[in-house]
């Protein structure tokens, strides 16, 4: 039996602003399980080689500050 899994993650602005449970009820709608979550914040290194695909984007900068000062909530479908 082959299993996929898809990584997630809410974005700073979206947790801000209180959006967790509907992109989560939208996510299972769609049917999708959850199979873990973790409410954490990235610290600069991390963010750094998670958005390391941007890294010579003139955004690049900005995006991991804001994903290392804020909450995030990252999980796996």
């Amino acid at each position: 039996m082959a299993t996929n899994r898809t990584f997630t993650m809410i974005k700073p602005d979206g947790v801000e602003n209180g959006h967790i449970g509907g992109i989560l009820n939208m996510i299972t709608e769609g049917g999708f399980r959850i199979v873990s979550m973790k409410l954490t914040q990235l610290t600069v290194a991390d963010a750094q080689k998670f958005y390391a695909v941007h890294s010579e984007r003139p955004f690049f900068a900005n995006t991991v500050v804001i994903a290392a000062v804020n909450v995030v909530l990252p999980w796996s479908t």
